[in-house]
Parts: C-alpha cells; sequence; structure tokens
C-alpha cells in the first residue's frame, strides 16, 4: 500500500484521528494541549513516544465507549506504513467474512499464504487475532478440525495482548467446542470453567452456552449427575424458549436422565424440547436430535414398535440432514444402530457403510474408527471373513496414518513376540486386555 510514502508523523495523526471521526481536544487526556495536538499535526512540533502513548491511550478509550473494535497502538501513529498495515488487515478481515457469509469455506492456499506472509512481516497483535479466529470458522465449517484449533489458539494467544478486549470468551467457547468435537472432554471442562471466570462482561447467553458445553463434555464422559448440574445452571441464563439453545439443553437434560435410566423423565425431556420446536420448523438438526436421543430410551425399553416409528420421523428429515456436515456421518452410524436393535441388518450395513464413506471423506478420524470397529464387529459376529478381510484392509490403511506412540509399540511388540513363541493364549490375553480398557496396556 502507497497511501502513506508522503506522509509526515503530524500528517498521519490528522489522518488517524479524521478517520475515527474524533475531535483534537478529545484525544488530549487532560495531559497534553489541544494547541500541541494542532502544532504535531501541522508538522510544527515533532511527536515524541510518550506523547504518542497518551494519544492512543485516549483515543483507545473513546473508541471503546463508541462500542468500536478498533485499537490504536503509539506505533501506528509514530509509522504511518504500520497504520497502512493495519488498513490492509482490515480488508483482509472483511474478504474472510465474506467468505463466511457466502458459504465459501474452500480458501486457497495461495490466499493464505499471502495472509500468512503479511500478518509475518507486520507485528499486528490484534489484528491477527481477529484474522486468526474468522480462519478458524472457515475450518469449523469445512471440518478441518485440527486447522480450526491452530488458527483458535493463536488467536487467543494474541487476543491475552490486549487486555481491553471484550470478547475474548467467544474464542474460548469456540475452542471449547472443538475440544467436544475432537473428543477432548476433560480439555472442555477445563477451559470451559476458565472462559467462565476469566471476563465478567459476558452476556448471559454466553454463559449459558458455556455451561451447556460443559454438560456436554460432562455427557460424553458419561456424568451424567455433572451434566444434570450444568443444563440447570445454563437455564438460568438461557430462559428464551425461542432460542435453539434452550432446545438443545432439554435434549442434554434428556439424554442425562437416559444415561440415569430415568426414562420417563428423559422421554419428558424431549417431548418438551419436541414442543418448542413447533416454532423452529426448520431446526432440523434438533428435530433428529430429539429423534434419534428418543430412540436410544427405546431400545433401552426394548420398545420395537416405537423404533420404527422414530426411525421413520429420521428419514423424513434426512434429507435435510445433509446439508449440516457436523451431524449427517453420526447420523448414519445412529441409524445403522437402530436397524441392527430390529434385526435389520441389510439396512444396518448398508448405513455402516455410507457412514464410513462420510467419516472418510471429512477426514473424521475418531469417527472412522468407531466406524470401523463397528463393522468388524458386525461381520465377524456372522463369520463374514471375505467382509472381515475388507475392514482389516480398511483398518490397515487407518492405522498407517495414525502417530505411533511408545504404548502403542510396545502392545504391538509383544502381541507379536507371544505368537512368535507359539504363546498365542498369552497373545489373546493381552489383546483382550488392550480391547477391555479401551487402548494400550
Amino acid at each position: 500500500m502507497n497511501e502513506s510514502i508522503s506522509l509526515s508523523v503530524g500528517q498521519n495523526l490528522k489522518r488517524i484521528r479524521k478517520e475515527l471521526n474524533l475531535k483534537q481536544y478529545a484525544i488530549t487526556g487532560g495531559k497534553i494541549t489541544r494547541n500541541l495536538i494542532s502544532l504535531i499535526e501541522n508538522d510544527k512540533t515533532p511527536l515524541y513516544e510518550d506523547n504518542a502513548k497518551i494519544i492512543a491511550e485516549t483515543m483507545n478509550i473513546a473508541l471503546e465507549e463508541k462500542k468500536l473494535d478498533i485499537i490504536i497502538e503509539p506505533e501506528d501513529i509514530l509509522n504511518p506504513a504500520r497504520y497502512d498495515a493495519k488498513k490492509r488487515a482490515d480488508e483482509y478481515i472483511e474478504e474472510l467474512k465474506n467468505f463466511l457469509d457466502e458459504k465459501n469455506f474452500e480458501i486457497k492456499e495461495e490466499k493464505l499464504e499471502e495472509i500468512e506472509r503479511f500478518l509475518n512481516h507486520w507485528n499486528l497483535s490484534d489484528k491477527k487475532a481477529t484474522i486468526y479466529e474468522l480462519i478458524g470458522d472457515l475450518c469449523y465449517y469445512k471440518h478441518d478440525l485440527d486447522n480450526e484449533y491452530k488458527y483458535l489458539t493463536r488467536a487467543l494467544d494474541y487476543s491475552f495482548i490486549y487486555p481491553q478486549k471484550k470478547d475474548v470468551y467467544k474464542i474460548v467457547l469456540k475452542l471449547v467446542a472443538n475440544y467436544i468435537n475432537t473428543g477432548k472432554y476433560e480439555e472442555a471442562i477445563r477451559l470451559g470453567n476458565f472462559g467462565l471466570g476469566s471476563q465478567k462482561e459476558m452476556t448471559d447467553r454466553s454463559k449459558g452456552l458455556f455451561y451447556y458445553n460443559i454438560g456436554l463434555a460432562y455427557s460424553h464422559l458419561k456424568r451424567p449427575d455433572n451434566c444434570l448440574e450444568q443444563v440447570n445452571m445454563a437455564k438460568k441464563y438461557i430462559k428464551n424458549v425461542n432460542d435453539n439453545v434452550a432446545i438443545r439443553i432439554m435434549i442434554l437434560e434428556g439424554n442425562s436422565f437416559t444415561k440415569k435410566k430415568e426414562y420417563d423423565k428423559a422421554l419428558e425431556a424431549y417431548a418438551h424440547a419436541l414442543e418448542m420446536l413447533r416454532d423452529h420448523q426448520n431446526d432440523y438438526e434438533g428435530l433428529y436430535l430429539v429423534y434419534i436421543n428418543s430412540i436410544e430410551v427405546f431400545i433401552n425399553q426394548k420398545n420395537h414398535s416405537k423404533v420404527t416409528e422414530y426411525l421413520d420421523l429420521i428419514m423424513n428429515v434426512f434429507p435435510h440432514l445433509t446439508k449440516m456436515p457436523h451431524y449427517i456421518t453420526n447420523a448414519y452410524l445412529d441409524v445403522s444402530d437402530a436397524y441392527s436393535f430390529l434385526k435389520k441388518y441389510d439396512s444396518c450395513e448398508k448405513y455402516l457403510k455410507i457412514a464410513l464413506k462420510s467419516a472418510k471423506n471429512k477426514n473424521e478420524k475418531e469417527l472412522q474408527s468407531r466406524i470401523l470397529l463397528k463393522m468388524f464387529d458386525f461381520y465377524t459376529e456372522r463369520d463374514e471373513d471375505e467382509k472381515v478381510d475388507y475392514v482389516m484392509r480398511e483398518l490397515t490403511e487407518y492405522i498407517s496414518n495414525i502417530p505411533k506412540d511408545d504404548k502403542t509399540a510396545l502392545s504391538a511388540k509383544l502381541i507379536l513376540y507371544y505368537l512368535k513363541d507359539k504363546d498365542e493364549e498369552k497373545a489373546k490375553k493381552l489383546a483382550q486386555k488392550i480391547i477391555n480398557k479401551g487402548g494400550n496396556v
């Protein structure tokens, strides 16, 4: 950018002040005079760093009062080229926002590299926080959870440099969701509690979202009592029944009661959620969650007719779920489980295969491993050796892409040692121990 080539420091101060719609008297901070500001802007006296700090601090107070998310640093005033760089960063920010608005989540690698080079050249921490958060959002929508985590973590790091930044908790909330989506439930709980205590100026809805997400993490850890505590807290902050988060809270409550085997309470919560959904006719995700969670209750109650009825309801919303990439793989897997309960094994296998294809296409590693294990059990129970071989090929390809750790290597080597030593019984016991423990030795 060439705007600043002919600008002096004084002219740059005047440019910044006018662009921010601030009067000369409004940037004195009560420590310097309006006359001095005028002299500086007209290049009749130099601007020293101490005065630049006073002006920048005063500008930031005025901008905060106007509720503008803009931060001015002394270097922005003293270095016209740096201020130009900030304006270029704003152009990148608008470009990324447009990508999100247009649902164009596939940002080109060349564009990403261009932005990275720019950010590496200029030490613009406030802009880096915003840009990295937006890139993280793009990664979320294309289900690139590893890169979402990378960019959101960067955004959070740069946000902490500016204590006056009011919405850091929004980045924390996104990271909590990322931890849940990647199976890091303990980390989600710790970060969620940190987020709740880190900033006082947080909306009630955001507080409710934190409690909801912490509850969701507890639910995944099969700790329903802890989950219900968080649900009750979330309800205190999100009371509007027209808020779709309120619906999710009711569904989570029902899920917790299911885990406690209190099925009547679970179905009551789902019925309440369904009633709330009458005013959200296009919330197909919400409908799916109510139906599939209800099916879990009916399976536990061995109620075949209700499972069949609710499977039909799910099939009605399936065409809309395909537009929601974050749920569709789980939906295929859930439907497969329901068909397995009904002993409709052809349909069960069909949806297992569809789920595997979906997980591979979206690089959902945790789901991929769950699906492969389900397929392995499904085929071995039916002695379908050829199909077991197919699953083993898929598993081999999947395992080859998993970073090896010492425990995994030790487990594999011990099994190979016992097999080589013709001690198949020890090899079987070790393998069974690993399976039962859900991990390595």
